[in-house]
């Protein structure tokens, strides 16, 4: 071997690494100059054409302009990425950057916060929002971050629920005798519709028309923007003005992809969650009015029922079967909040 081969295979060496470091650095630059960043990744399963849709739009819309481009959102709305519970867990894990989802989460990751879906809990919006915005919410905020790993930035409202069947007519508790009700995966909506009379039937949110549709269940319970949007009045006849629950929307994001954000994003970030919230709560009103004209249009029957019969009939023993499982003292403190 000649005694100059070792210092020519070096030179080669320091010739491709600086090469390939040219490369890589050229490469970045290209990347930067584009001026395209990657987009935070937003997922829901509502439909266009509701509250929620609307305001993730006018989010990614204000984010955009707050950072000036900087810090973008996409949307993937209609269950693109998954259900509810699928997104949940890909928010936890990072796969996913935001969700908008309802209040499921809770009960089934923090089981002891469940009496947040207790039906008849709240009496008007102004008492969610005093619950969400006080103690309460801050303690399940506080438990998500530190045990899931996740930042629930904003509480958004969600229409009250009502009851739809196909083809039976309720006006109160009696009624609902034997009724096969598909009702969400959550303990405290199983046990409560168990209370009133039906037989619950867990079926996930895209997989209820089909049921409906195919006689596996006789009803379902959810927001007129769920019941319009999914088409539910193709396969059900009556909506029950039961208004059971009053409910929120959580929009909740990754606490490591938010903590990958400068501090100038974050406050952006949050300062739009918020707004576009503000502007959620004017149109879930709005919507909710179309909404029931449009059910009406579509042959829909609205019956009125007997709320205080419900509500009876639930709210006690509710909180009896669910004291050994839920926050000494919390469904007290919800119901007394003023």
């Amino acid at each position: 071997m000649s005694k100059h081969q070792p210092s020519r295979i070096l030179m080669m060496r320091i010739t491709f690494g600086i090469v390939l470091f040219g490369v890589l650095v050229l490469a970045g630059c290209g990347s930067q100059e584009s001026g395209e960043p990657k987009p935070l990744k937003l997922a829901y399963v509502m439909a266009p054409g509701g509250p929620a849709h609307d305001a993730a739009e006018i989010l990614a819309r204000l984010i955009k302009e707050k950072t000036a481009g900087q810090l973008t959102i996409k949307l993937f709305p209609s269950a693109q990425l998954g259900n509810d519970r699928e997104l949940a867990e890909a928010v936890m894990i990072g796969s996913i950057d935001m969700v908008v989802s309802g209040t499921a989460p809770i009960g089934w990751y923090l089981p002891e916060y469940g009496a947040i879906e207790a039906p008849f809990a709240f009496r008007d919006y102004g008492h969610l929002d005093a619950v969400l915005d006080g103690p309460i919410g801050q303690e399940i905020t506080k438990a998500f971050l530190n045990e899931r790993q996740t930042r629930i930035i904003d509480w958004w409202h969600r229409g009250p629920r009502y009851l739809t069947t196909t083809d039976r007519k309720i006006t109160k508790p009696a009624d609902l005798e034997g009724l096969k009700l598909r009702v969400p995966e959550l303990p405290t909506y199983i046990q409560a519709w168990r209370l009133l009379g039906t037989n619950p039937t867990p079926i996930t949110y895209s997989e209820i028309f089909m049921a409906l549709k195919q006689g596996i269940v006789e009803g379902q319970e959810n927001p007129l923007e769920v019941i319009y949007t999914s088409s539910f009045a193709e396969v059900q006849k009556y909506v029950m003005k039961t208004e059971h629950l009053l409910g929120a929307y959580m929009v909740m994001m990754n606490e490591a992809k938010f903590e990958r954000l400068s501090p100038e994003h974050q406050k952006a970030l949050v300062e739009a969650v918020e707004e576009a919230g503000r502007r959620e709560h004017e149109l879930m009103v709005q919507y909710d009015d179309e909404f029931t004209k449009k059910l009406h249009a579509a042959g829909v029957e609205f019956v009125d029922v007997d709320r205080e019969a419900f509500r009876t009939t639930v709210v006690t023993a509710l909180a009896e079967r669910f004291q050994d499982q839920w926050t000494p003292g919390l469904f007290r403190r919800m119901i007394e909040t003023k």
